[in-house]
């Protein structure tokens, strides 16, 4: 049941954040072509606003009605035994756990192995870093102490005019946060590792990085346009990937970013007004995916008692476990407190009966409820089922460990308090 409760939520965020990410893969070339490319890398954050939207409250929840009822005398439950075995819940959740473990440790590896090759670094006067001269850099290395790292012989090969658009380009990385934005698109990618649409989520994401970093270079320093340019052909491409940072990688865009240095640029006024756009349209439809989750149900408040005096009824109510394995311990009634006696059916002199599934939890609480007979219907319903949502349970142990399982459990209403019932006769 534990399992089935993760593998749930997990499986709403796995189609709500792909259907968010399939929608930005479909906006982000228009939008960066009419509102820039901060625009485009801004409405990356559709995907996590999405997920984090399903896992709020639900904005509405459903609430049976209650109805008014006189009070129903004592109960006696009866135990039983339910054990369940080994689910495919249980499969599943130990698969993705176990290709998430893989993800991350694959991704340490290549992080590893990029800032080994980097060698002993030495600073530099400008606030950066020198390492040994490998593929990819100049690039922003980690996230806790984020380094700004050149090549070596970085002075002999760019020109003065190349190193200063070069570092500020690096230098807007580490102001904007980009390093850490990586780093939970790695998160992420350890978690959906089962998910392809994420890799080329994270290609597109770092290329619209890029794309609006450049933005950001040009926008300060519009005349190095093509100084800019040739900084960027003469940088070689690292075939090592660097999961945490920014860096010039294999797959990295390079011909698209020489291109957009030939686009006319926008004013501050428009880039201002493009970010306020996608920040309202991304908080929009959030908002929107929250508010469309469906109507949680909520447990009824008990009504007040009538001021008139209860009725003392003899009813009973007694369990009737569907065992699904053997367990080594029998699951004990913990607390079973008594429905209500609908007022509309006492004064009618109605009797009936309701019967319940509930699956139980291993904390002994039910976790769902489920009516599968009831006569008369829909009289005894409500009421049953409020009054079920508050039992306990002792669950039921395998090797010395609580386990889950399901509880049938009928319930009569009676107003005669000679009438009795065999659970096996089913009267």
């Amino acid at each position: 049941m534990a399992s089935l409760e993760i593998m749930q939520p997990l499986l709403q965020v796995t189609l709500a954040s792909s259907a968010a990410c399939l929608l930005v893969l479909l906006l982000r070339g228009p939008l960066r072509r009419r509102l820039g490319a901060g625009a485009a890398y801004g409405l990356w954050a559709m995907v996590p606003l999405s997920a984090v939207a399903l896992l709020l409250p639900a904005p509405r929840t459903a609430v049976l009605a209650n109805p008014v009822a006189a009070v129903v005398g004592p109960m006696l439950p009866v135990p039983g035994s339910v054990s369940v075995g080994w689910g495919w819940a249980d499969g599943l959740l130990l698969l993705w756990g176990g290709g998430a473990l893989l993800m991350a440790a694959l991704l340490c590896w290549q992080q590893r192995r990029f800032v080994r090759a980097l060698g002993p670094l030495q600073a530099l006067g400008n606030g950066c870093w020198q390492g040994a001269d490998v593929p990819g850099l100049p690039a922003l290395v980690g996230v806790l102490r984020p380094r700004i790292v050149l090549p070596a012989g970085f002075a002999h090969r760019y020109s003065a005019d190349e190193q200063a658009l070069i570092v500020l380009h690096e230098r807007i990385h580490l102001r904007r946060g980009d390093g850490w934005i990586n780093a939970l698109v790695a998160l992420w990618c350890c978690l959906f590792w089962f998910n392809p649409l994420f890799v080329l989520a994270q290609r597109c994401l770092r290329a619209d990085q890029e794309f609006s970093c450049d933005e950001r270079v040009i926008a300060q320093r519009g005349d190095a346009r093509r100084s800019y340019a040739s900084a960027m052909l003469k940088t070689s491409l690292a075939l090592s990937p660097l999961p945490v940072g920014c860096h010039w990688q294999d797959i990295h865009p390079l011909k698209e970013r020489i291109v957009m240095l030939k686009r006319e640029q926008q004013t501050p006024l428009q880039r201002r007004l493009a970010g306020v756009g996608v920040t309202a349209a991304v908080l929009l439809l959030s908002t929107v995916a929250w508010a469309a989750q469906p109507a949680q149900p909520a447990q009824p408040a008990q009504p007040a008692q009538p001021a008139a005096a209860p009725v003392q009824n003899n009813g009973r109510i007694t369990a009737e476990v569907d065992a699904l394995g053997a367990a080594t311990v029998d699951v004990q009634v913990r607390e079973m407190s008594a429905p209500v006696y609908p007022g509309e059916a006492f004064a009618r002199g109605q009797s009936g009966k309701v019967v319940l599934e509930i699956e139980v939890g291993v904390d002994g609480k039910p976790t769902a409820i489920e009516v599968v007979e009831s006569s008369p219907a829909g009289v005894f319903d409500a009421s049953t089922v409020a009054a079920a949502w508050k039992w306990q349970f002792n669950p039921s142990q395998e090797d010395g460990k609580p386990v889950a399982g399901k509880v049938r459990v009928p319930v009569w209403f009676d107003l005669d308090e000679t009438t009795t019932h065999s659970t096996n006769s089913g009267s």
